[in-house]
């Protein structure tokens, strides 16, 4: 083969080479917070294996006091937080968090418990019980299909 065709079938390679890496890309990232339970850690879980399936990359953290400190709902596509609703609230240094990065781009759902009937003062998409153990699977499903729906409405990529 001579060199000029060399050239052109290592050009052809290349190419290709870079088309799939382009196709591999991930949607964006999506930051799942939690705390450390058995019922938040199958949720965790189950999201995401939900997500990467779909194309996302995931970051999980854990959220006891200041642990959402070092992260920002901007630098992420969306973020869900599963909170323990401790004597009927959320968590104080979630609801910080939430109002400290209200303005992102990023969508933001956050998941609190609750043993008892009482008025969450946060912005909240979901409430549930903790006792639902046997649904993790359908209320993962249920977050992601809300997720997904609302980025796609967003149509940007960050």
């Amino acid at each position: 083969m001579r060199n000029g065709n060399k050239f052109l079938v290592v050009l052809i390679m290349l190419g290709l080479l870079c088309s799939f890496g382009l196709n591999a890309q991930s949607k964006g990232t999506i930051l799942l917070a939690s705390e450390k339970t058995r019922f938040k850690d199958l949720l965790i879980e189950e999201l995401e294996t939900l997500f990467v399936n779909a194309g996302y990359t995931i970051k999980k953290a854990e959220h006891p006091k200041g642990g959402l400190d070092s992260y920002k709902a901007s630098d992420y596509r969306a973020v869900f937080i599963t909170n323990s609703g401790v004597n009927s609230r959320v968590r104080p240094w979630v609801v910080q968090w939430i109002e400290k990065n209200r303005n992102s781009n990023a969508y933001i759902l956050l998941h609190t418990t609750q043993i008892r009937d009482w008025t969450v003062k946060t912005d909240v998409d979901a409430v549930t019980s903790a006792s639902a153990n046997g649904d993790v699977k359908k209320l993962a499903r249920d977050y992601f299909l809300q997720i997904t729906r609302n980025i796609e409405q967003k149509g940007s990529v960050q």
